[in-house]
């Protein structure tokens, strides 16, 4: 287990997180050095718009998550709800396993629903239980739980990208957001409860959020349709990241080839489109499958760049004019139609511009070209 003193302050996050640098592109990666870990840190400083020092939202990228995840833990007062895609073996998982299980000795109720997919999945359901955590796998085998959040007492949520790996934790570009919100939370929270009894349900909860417009929790099918909301009533610009994707032109109402189309109309009335895709050096069968998608979007105007194959860009983000939609959703049947995944809407101004810091540090250590295969 990593040694670790009391949990950190979220100002300490911002200050500590690092970046692995692409030592092939050495300026510009020192361009990402410095502006890709101060991501969150703008919600502490302040700003010019009158916003509180402490703001309902924060974003976590990159590795700011661990240390996010370890401050709401050890702050949960009564009761920890999560949902995750994965638990892999390795050094940073036993940090989480470790946090999780010192909540349960201080007499905490946490529940972990884990994907019955991942054969790693099965062992990290033991290893939970005999620390006291109660865990256990979905219940349906033909549907994927990738959903990956946290919610403390059903006042704070912690959602995004960042799977419980230590590459996830540890290498790799992810973006999540760290709402405090009993709406959303609470919202979530029933979400759980249904995921618990039967993850075979696909409807969202019965419940209703706050009219709070600075953010708002979505699920399953709620992505799609809020997500082609707002990319087709854009005005100005947005940014975006792509994990992993499938281009279907044959079938225009596959939701890929939805937001693929609502992305290409934007960039046509004169919105600037700019997206990030991701280049493995280990998965050629995602590198082409993203290369169909850019062609097709840079061929409609939508200006793409692809990340350095040395560092994984795991995020699933859109910047879209003044809001942000962080989810846990590929751009994929399988992520927007069929998955169960999470994610929320957020309008907070700090929480945008640490999220253009992120964006513009990771598009100026991008290039144009697909890297050597």
């Amino acid at each position: 287990m990593r040694s670790r003193g009391p949990a950190p302050a979220t100002t300490t996050t911002c200050e500590t997180a690092t970046l692995r640098l692409n030592t092939r592109a050495p300026v510009l990666a020192l361009l990402a050095g410095l502006a890709l870990p101060l991501a969150g840190c703008a919600a502490h400083l302040g700003s010019n718009s009158g916003e509180p020092l402490a703001p309902d939202s924060i974003l976590v990228c990159d590795r700011a998550y661990e240390p996010t995840f370890v401050d709401l833990v050890d702050s949960a007062r009564e009761r920890i709800d999560i949902v995750q895609w994965e638990l892999l073996d390795g050094v940073a998982t036993d940090e989480i396993i470790e946090v999780l299980g010192a909540a349960a000795d201080r007499g905490l109720a946490i529940r972990v629903l884990l994907d019955e997919e991942i054969s790693d999945n099965h062992t990290g359901v033991d290893r939970l239980l005999a620390r006291g955590v109660n865990a256990k796998l979905d219940n349906n085998a033909s549907v994927r739980v990738h959903a990956k959040m946290v919610v403390a007492d059903g006042e704070q949520t912690l959602l995004g990208s960042t799977n419980w790996s230590t590459a996830s934790i540890d290498y790799n570009h992810e973006c999540n957001v760290k709402l405090k919100n009993s709406g959303s939370a609470s919202y979530l929270v029933a979400w759980i409860d249904q995921l618990w009894k039967d993850s075979s349900l696909r409807q969202p909860p019965a419940l209703e959020q706050s009219n709070d417009a600075r953010h708002r929790a979505l699920v399953n099918d709620g992505l799609l349709s809020h997500l082609l909301e707002h990319i087709e009533a854009a005005s100005e610009s947005i940014d975006f990241t792509m994990y992993a994707t499938y281009l279907q032109p044959s079938d225009p109402s596959a939701p890929a080839m939805q937001v693929f189309a609502a992305l290409a109309s934007a960039a046509s009335r004169g919105v600037l489109v700019r997206g990030v895709a991701d280049w493995s050096d280990w998965n050629p069968g995602n590198n082409e499958s993203n290369q169909d998608a850019v062609n097709w979007l840079e061929t409609r105007g939508v200006d793409m760049r692809w990340e350095q194959p040395d560092v994984l860009t795991h995020a699933k983000a859109f910047r879209i004019d003044d809001g942000l939609q962080i989810q846990t959703a590929n751009v994929s049947s399988g992520g927007l139609a069929y998955n169960h995944e999470a994610g929320a809407w957020v309008t907070e101004t700090s929480v945008r511009e640490d999220f253009q810091q992120w964006f513009d540090a990771l598009w100026a250590d991008s290039q144009d070209t697909p890297p050597a295969r």
